[in-house]
């Protein structure tokens, strides 16, 4: 049995008096629906607890969730995640890692969150600071059939890193399960006009152009799915198109 523990890290709860006076705090906040809060302990050592708390509230709470969170006497380090709903349906998830005080989004959440529902209203978005301070907007709906539904986060990608606060050459990475796209500063429309040409001219269903990490095989390309008629096409307009990545080798996924 403790072979087992060691393997897997197994979470042992440790609940507290502080963490549940939060939980409360939280919880009684105008516009909050429900507030999750956890402390654990982990095998093998079974020393420092972790705490996380995760909040479901309307946009209009948010302020006061977070004033609430950088008020309070819990000792401990916590993490952060927040699910945030406005009243024209988006939502938008935001995690903050572990630490003492005001939770470290690493961007302005009521500014995101405000730009998110002007933009893409309905949709359910995460939002996130990434490898290199880049701004990640990855979508969490189920699949449609292309990616459309996010473009206006292409093309508005200056707009978007202005309202998160961060630096204004930051890299906008806009992702969904169908798209994976790197917006440099001041490409957004470029990006998106790119993009709108390969669905509507050519099919094109997937796109996945940079993104945080290494690819698998250590090698920078664009990977396109789209019919084998349009292949060379599509290479000659993302070659064409003098973005950033227009010079890396293109490959296809079907």
């Amino acid at each position: 049995m403790m072979y087992g523990f060691l393997a897997d890290e197994t979470r042992f709860d440790r609940p507290s008096a502080e963490l549940d006076a939060l939980r409360s705090d939280v919880a009684a906040v105008p516009g909050v629906r429900a507030v999750d809060a956890q402390r654990w302990v982990e095998a093998p050592t079974f020393s420092v607890p972790s705490s996380s708390v995760r909040v479901s509230a309307e946009a209009e709470a948010l302020p006061a969730v977070l004033k609430t969170a950088c008020s309070t006497a819990y000792p401990e380090a916590v993490s952060w995640n927040l699910d945030v709903d406005t009243a024209a349906g988006t939502g938008v998830w935001l995690h903050a890692d572990a630490t003492r005080g005001c939770p470290d989004f690493g961007l302005d959440p009521g500014a995101v969150v405000q730009g998110l529902d002007r933009l893409v209203p309905g949709i359910r978005i995460s939002a996130s600071i990434g490898e290199g301070g880049r701004l990640v907007l990855s979508s969490m709906e189920e699949p449609s059939p292309d990616f459309a539904d996010v473009l206006p986060l292409v093309d508005r990608a200056d707009d978007l890193r202005s309202a998160a606060g961060i630096d204004p050459d930051a890299v906008v990475e806009v992702g969904s399960s169908l798209l994976i796209v790197d917006v440099e500063a001041g490409a957004g429309a470029a990006t998106r006009t790119l993009l709108t040409t390969l669905t509507d001219r050519y099919q094109v269903t997937g796109f996945f152009a940079g993104g945080s990490g290494t690819p698998v095989d250590g090698v920078d390309k664009v990977q396109v799915t789209a019919p084998a008629q349009h292949h060379a096409a599509i290479t000659g307009a993302i070659a064409g198109s003098g973005l950033p990545f227009a010079a890396l080798p293109v490959s296809f996924l079907g």
